[in-house]
């Protein structure tokens, strides 16, 4: 569940894997070959030396930039995205299509009791009882609550992906707010111009409610190319109202007219994390990390934050000084802000094989007296030892967080994996454990806390109440002075979390999800589930989540999850690890987001992806990681280097004589294996690659979705940019299937994931892509529409999740959680008394009650009746007026059912 500082850019990662480089005779563009990097870092929690842990962060990012790189080129075009950008808002939406169309209906799965990675917390100095907050999660966006975090409000457009990294509130106007973009440590998604590159600064002049892009700010979010790609801190100087941006490299000011770069620390280097901070008298300090320029690094100060800078860590004057090795941030004691703390990254590794030290330093600095005082021996070893948690861990930088209790100016509070706290700073002992893991001796998590701190935000109103913003949303202690520090999840309704992965109980009617995440393993919801509602969620797993399936081979339903770098677990009848062994006690190399396969309506059949080799099993509910079958290795088989990417069968019941498995690869080919329950081997696989495919590492095949009724018929899609990416035949089981190129207005889109529906006949073709999921009935001759844009908006969808029996689609999002669809038919147009287009409801979603237009031909005497989504009614009556209480149905998705003589109609609304 780590990560460490790592800002990638284009530059050092060109020079890391483009080993090649040539000229395309039959073009003018420079043809570069990528080299596969195989990356196998240690498991959960327990990673040995800084050296693994940032191969480990650096396995993440290799699995994003893989699925966006040109393969050709080698770098992720900035026009290409540009274009994908304005495909995407061009789109037309499917809720404004009119005529004979399946109707989609979206409703959010969750998970909203779970948070995902959050940077930045603000509490708001307008409201005195402390209960508004703003809170920014880092692929998730901007939310607001106005009840102490017991629900929160999405209020950053779900039109963008803002990756946010920092939230200022203007003293001078407290109207007046500020959010900073663009992640430079540890983002999953971050590698060479990813998603995660930001949009610049966005504000808010309404106290948060609504926000708008500083124009001046303004970021292509493709490559790394300007300070306002990444921000690392904001401030607003409280007697001006200027506002500070700690931007990579950069201390930069804006007078609300134009920007003035107060220091400039060069935005070259691969480490220029830097930090701001204000006092209420208006001097600011300025914070930049080591390593890279002896003459900017460390602590600098101005009395009005306009010119006359002056360094303070390395002054030549003070004999106590200090040189930072890496990231450095910044806390001022509210109630003497003469005392600056500093805490920076020293150079230290953790590691427990051989000598481990603390990896930080602790400084403070006196302006009063312009002296500094060491204090890095308060910081915590405590007995024994655990890689990444102890002695105290900060992972490179990545977690390093420092901040002063407002009452008490020696009451300091420090984070990196874990959250620390010591009362009195001047006295003896040293600081205590109050989040993260619960103990130095291993890796339980602390109770209702996370590790990786980003974030300790005391309440300016109440001097005990702290919150904590992690890797696993947000926190709050009411009480951090006690002996025990306890802490209360505020993840309601903070949709942050990032899924690599979902899947759907195979069961009709069953509401029973799963689904695997990015540094928050696995969660499980659905009231099927025991939950209360459908978007609580229990986390049944650890480490990085990824691939995840349900089974109903047995009746104890195994669910079988994976952890990154292969390894796969099945839960019952008994919990077991089940990784395939290549010999005893030796498993199979696999790819870091592992991936596996069961077959959704054949759940004896599970398919394993082992890199370039496929594994097979006919007995899922009683495998064991020796009982595997090896079918052979895609480099022996064909000749190609493919590693397995994404699986898919048949629909139905299985028949030797017509089921097949596809195979996508990570080099473009796609294989067709006939009867794979049977075949002695992959060598009987058919090569089915679309012509025009590109067939070049990476080229990677995100989708590959089979009609549910009409086994010829296949999408595929690839998520490559500069790439052809949609295809679709009709005559997939052919020897040599003719493919169509269907992109159409999605022909710059990263394509991640694909779906095919049918409902009474009609098919229709879901893709989920880098900018929101897409849906066409017949993407030959139609334009793809966007689906859900209140819902899932913009995010990136990846990965999609179909079940035939009742049309439920699931959908899972890399920042903004988990939806759900039910595809229904279209309306009778020629049953003259089916009136349901003309009846309207509002609102839609509601809380408490539903009002109806009804058209007068209904008559006075109208019938309802309220139906779940099985179809089972549960509740009906007479209209005694156009209004319908449904304040006591649970959370959902239902169908209203309106009669009178002849005349009939259906509504569908969601209970939220």
């Amino acid at each position: 569940m780590k990560k460490t500082l790592l800002f990638v850019l284009s530059l050092l990662l060109i020079s890391l894997l483009f080993v090649v480089t040539k000229k395309d005779p039959t073009t003018t563009q420079k043809v570069v070959k990528i080299e596969r990097k195989t990356i196998n870092p240690t498991h959960a929690g327990k990673k040995k030396t800084l050296e693994e842990r940032a191969l480990y962060n650096e396995a993440r990012n290799l699995h994003e930039f893989y699925r966006q790189v040109n393969p050709l080129t080698g770098v992720i075009p900035k026009e290409e995205k540009n274009r994908e950008f304005k495909q995407a808002t061009s789109s037309k939406l499917r809720k404004n299509l009119t005529g004979k169309v399946p109707q989609t209906t979206y409703i959010n799965r969750g998970a909203s009791n779970l948070g995902g990675r959050t940077r930045t917390i603000v509490i708001d100095k307008s409201d005195n009882t402390g209960n508004t907050i703003i809170a920014g999660g880092v692929s998730g966006g901007v939310f607001r609550t106005t009840n102490g975090g017991a629900s929160w409000t999405k209020v950053s457009a779900n039109d963008e992906i803002h990756n946010v990294t920092s939230i200022a509130q203007d003293p001078t106007n407290t109207n007046i707010w500020y959010y900073a973009t663009g992640e430079g440590l540890g983002n999953s998604a971050s590698l060479s111009g990813s998603f995660y590159f930001g949009q610049g600064i966005w504000q808010s002049i309404d106290g948060g409610l609504t926000w708008s892009q500083i124009a001046s700010t303004a970021s292509d979010q493709d490559v790394f190319n300007a300070p306002f790609d990444i921000i690392f801190k904001l401030a607003v100087h409280p007697t001006s109202g200027n506002l500070y941006a700690a931007t990579f490299g950069r201390i930069m000011r804006y007078n609300n007219r134009s920007w003035t770069t107060e220091i400039d620390g060069g935005a070259t280097s691969t480490n220029r994390a830097t930090d701001v901070v204000i006092t209420t008298g208006g001097r600011v300090y300025a914070a930049f990390s080591g390593t890279h320029d002896a003459a900017i690094e460390g602590v600098w100060t101005s009395a009005n934050g306009v010119g006359g800078w002056s360094r303070i860590n390395n002054n030549g004057i003070d004999p106590a000084y200090f040189t930072p090795a890496g990231r450095v941030v910044l806390a001022l004691a509210p109630s003497n802000q003469n005392k600056l703390y500093t805490l920076f990254v020293n150079g230290n590794g953790s590691d427990c094989s051989t000598t481990p030290a603390i990896e930080a330093d602790l400084w403070m600095w006196d302006q009063s007296t312009l002296t500094y005082t060491d204090y890095s021996s308060k910081l915590p070893d405590e007995t024994g030892c655990s890689n990444g948690n102890d002695p105290f861990a900060v992972q490179g930088g990545y977690d390093l967080v420092v901040s002063v209790k407002p009452d008490n100016e020696n009451f300091v509070v420090i984070g990196g994996t874990n959250s620390y706290k010591m009362s009195n700073i001047t006295g003896a002992g040293t600081f205590t454990r109050i989040g993260g893991y619960a103990s130095a001796s291993g890796y339980a998590q602390y109770a209702n806390n996370h590790p990786d701190i980003h974030a300790l935000v005391f309440s300016p109103f109440n001097s005990n109440v702290l919150l904590s913003g992690t890797d696993g949303g947000i926190h709050r202690t009411s009480n951090i002075t006690a002996p025990t520090v306890g802490w209360t999840s505020l993840n309601n309704n903070y949709q942050t979390q990032q899924y690599y992965h979902v899947a759907i109980d195979p069961a009709t009617g069953s509401d029973i999800v799963l689904g695997g995440l990015q540094d928050n393993g696995t969660n499980a919801g659905g009231m099927d589930y025991g939950q209360p509602d459908l978007t609580t969620q229990t986390n049944v797993g650890t480490g990085d989540g990824a691939a995840s399936a349900i089974s109903r081979d047995d009746a104890c339903i195994p669910f079988f999850i994976s952890v990154q770098n292969g390894t796969l677990y099945r839960d019952c009848p008994t919990f077991a690890n089940i990784t395939p062994e290549e010999s005893p006690g030796v498993t199979y190399e696999s790819q870091f987001v592992t991936y596996f396969y069961l077959d959704p309506d054949n759940n004896n059949a599970l398919y394993y992806a082992a890199e370039k080799t496929l594994l097979r099993t006919t007995d899922a509910t009683n495998v064991t990681a020796s009982t595997w079958t090896d079918m052979g290795a895609t480099n022996t088989t064909f000749s190609h280097l493919d590693s397995f990417q994404t699986f898919s069968t048949t629909r139905g019941t299985y028949n030797p004589a017509t089921s097949y498995l596809l195979m996508g690869g990570d080099a473009g080919h796609i294989y067709r294996l006939d009867d794979p329950q049977n075949a002695a081997s992959i060598a009987s696989a058919v090569d089915i690659t679309p012509p025009t495919a590109t067939i070049e590492f990476p080229s990677i095949v995100t989708g590959l979705a089979i009609h549910p009724t009409n086994r010829d018929i296949v999408l595929a899609t690839y998520s490559n940019y500069g790439t052809e990416s949609i295809f679709l035949t009709t005559n997939a089981t052919n020897a040599s299937p003719t493919w169509t190129l269907v992109e159409r207005n999605l022909s710059s889109h990263s394509i991640r994931s694909a779906a095919i529906a049918e409902v009474s006949g009609q098919t229709i073709y879901f893709v989920g892509t880098a900018r929101g999921l897409y849906s066409s009935q017949d993407p030959t001759t139609t334009d793809w529409v966007r689906e859900s844009p209140d819902e899932i908006g913009f995010a990136l969808v990846s990965s999609l999740a179909y079940r035939p029996s009742d049309n439920h689609l699931l959908i899972g999002t890399h920042g903004n959680g988990m939806y759900e669809s039910i595809i229904t038919d279209v309306l009778n147009t020629n049953d003259i008394n089916d009136i349901s287009h003309y009846i309207s409801l509002f609102p839609n979603p509601t809380t408490d009650e539903i009002n109806l237009n009804i058209p007068q031909e209904f008559g006075n005497s109208i019938k309802y009746s309220i139906k779940n989504m099985l179809g089972q009614s549960i509740t009906n009556g007479t209209l005694l007026s156009n209004k319908i209480d449904v304040s006591t149905l649970q959370t959902g998705m239902y169908f209203i059912e309106l009669n009178t003589g002849d005349k009939k109609g259906t509504k569908k609304f969601i209970r939220k």
